[in-house]
């Protein structure tokens, strides 16, 4: 299954994705450039890149449906639902 069905299939179902905390809701872009759309639990929708700070955070890593976020108390990692 592509991304972008993924992500398609997520945004139709029940709880697939926590509305109360920040949340992956795609990853995009070539392998050298890539970005992701993360969800506030505010319901604000973010577009991050490498190295940009998100929710107090540093983006370290993106790849297909996974970002890393880092922080002096460790790493994060937000994974696109399953659906």
């Amino acid at each position: 299954m592509s991304e972008n069905q993924k992500v398609a299939k997520a945004a139709t179902q029940r709880n697939e994705i926590r509305l109360d905390r920040l949340a992956l809701i795609g990853t995009f872009g070539t392998e050298t450039r890539r970005h992701a759309l993360l969800r506030h639990s505010t319901g604000r929708i973010e577009k991050v890149q490498m190295g940009e700070r998100v929710a107090g955070r540093r983006v370290v890593a993106i790849a297909d449906g996974v970002v890393f976020l880092k922080s002096s108390s460790g790493t994060k990692r937000l994974d696109m639902p399953e659906g």
